[in-house]
């Protein structure tokens, strides 16, 4: 019977030990075997400007190596595309249009770059712009991103992303404002 408590003790501690084994380096390593993705998403934005939250609906697209791009179809119709260094963004709803290259603003290039190379399993990239953080297993992570430099620390002060193997399922965007955004991705998302 000691035995059985010894074998049953030494179970219980190898579990956790098991879960620590999950590193960055195994995280990036599944995501990097994401060719293409396509989910939709519920995205939540709270912002001090607003009375209400406000909801957004859609399809996320990825595309190896570094195409995002963004489709909102409720409560309004906006497409972005963010392709190498261009992002195009198309509201169909006000009928503008605009274009810019992330050249022109670092915070802007190192918020995408995070979610880019987060996709990619690109760990060098993503170690670049910010430290990290991973808590979990493979099968229900959290990777914790803040950002390294300055300018973007004025916008964001954490980006919280979380999964199961190479599947994102929330994306929790912390603002320097006070605002923050919480993204469910996921099929079963309308």
């Amino acid at each position: 019977m000691k035995t059985l408590a010894y074998l049953l003790l030494a179970a219980l501690w190898a579990l956790p030990a098991r879960a620590a084994d999950f590193s960055l380096a195994d995280l990036m390593g599944l995501m990097a075997q994401v060719k293409s993705a396509t989910d939709s998403f519920v995205e939540s934005k709270q912002s001090t400007l607003l009375s209400a939250p406000l909801v957004l609906k859609g399809r996320l697209i990825y595309g190896r190596p570094d195409r995002l791009e963004k489709h909102v179809l409720s409560p309004y119709e906006e497409y972005t595309v963010i392709a190498g260094s261009s992002v195009s963004v198309e509201n169909r709803t006000l009928q503008q249009k605009k274009s810019f290259n992330l050249s022109s603003s670092s915070s802007a290039a190192a918020l995408i770059e995070g979610m880019r190379a987060t996709l990619a399993g690109d760990v060098l990239a993503l170690e670049r712009h910010y430290v990290t953080r991973l808590d979990g297993s493979s099968d229900a992570w959290l990777l914790t991103l803040t950002p390294r430099d300055e300018k973007l620390t004025r916008l964001v002060t954490r980006i919280r992303i979380a999964g199961a193997r190479q599947r994102l399922k929330r994306i929790e965007v912390d603002e320097s404002s006070g605002d923050q955004s919480v993204m469910l991705i996921g099929p079963d998302k309308p």
